[in-house]
């Protein structure tokens, strides 16, 4: 617009330029004709074409030219606040369009026959008492999880996972599947005993490297 607007002040400005006198000069022996706001070269023929306009005209000219001019800058201003202002509605338009097709999508995703499916699995799944805890645990889960991608869509889904994810953790042990009864701590083990590894004619020596008379007091026997 700016370039629309200096083309349309050059069309406008040059007023002053042809507010001279124009005389017609034309040549007696050649018949060359030349336009001129000063006098002719000798020899010619001159012609008023355009006669010199008086102070009051110019000023006239003048003022009617700065009037066009302003009103070529009100209209162009005009056009360009138009414009903005279409601008700005159409992106508001579109905002809204946007937010009502996130709101459309979550509603067609909820009464959607792929999550009326997720949901009877997920009740099938919990209502099932096969396998182990570990393995009911692990279907309902990814019966649960692909409930949300159904209902939800890809978004609410995403966010799920997210709350999922800061949620803590808690770790249940199973207990044994039969009793453990810890070994008294004041009842050693019989291998730990000594015992007799080898005798001479008159003593014998235990596991530990101890000497004991074969017999009669303080033998390994008579302990």
């Amino acid at each position: 617009m700016a370039s629309v607007f200096w083309v349309a002040l050059g069309v406008l400005s040059p007023f002053e330029a042809a507010s001279a006198q124009v005389l017609r000069c034309t040549d007696a022996r050649t018949g060359k004709v030349t336009y001129t706001d000063s006098a002719c070269d000798s020899g010619t023929q001159s012609r008023e074409v355009q006669p010199r306009k008086s102070p009051e005209e110019l000023a006239q000219e003048r003022a009617q030219g700065e009037e066009a001019a302003q009103r070529m800058r009100e209209r162009l201003a005009a056009e360009a606040a138009a414009t903005q202002q279409r601008e700005a509605q159409q992106a508001r338009e579109e905002r809204e369009a946007r937010r009502a097709q996130r709101g459309t999508s979550a509603a067609d995703y909820a009464n959607s026959a792929a999550c009326a499916n997720a949901r009877r699995a997920l009740d099938a799944v919990a209502a099932s008492v096969a396998g182990s805890a570990e393995d009911q645990s692990a279907r309902l889960d990814t019966a649960q999880r692909q409930m949300e991608l159904s209902c939800l869509g890809p978004e609410g889904y995403a966010r799920a996972e997210a709350a999922r994810a800061n949620r803590p953790q808690v770790v249940v042990v199973q207990p044994p599947a039969w009793p453990v009864h810890p070994r008294p701590p004041h009842q050693p083990n019989r291998a730990d005993r000594p015992y007799i590894k080898g005798c001479t004619s008159f003593t014998c020596t235990d596991s530990n490297g101890k000497r004991y008379p074969r017999t009669g007091p303080g033998s390994f026997d008579g302990r």
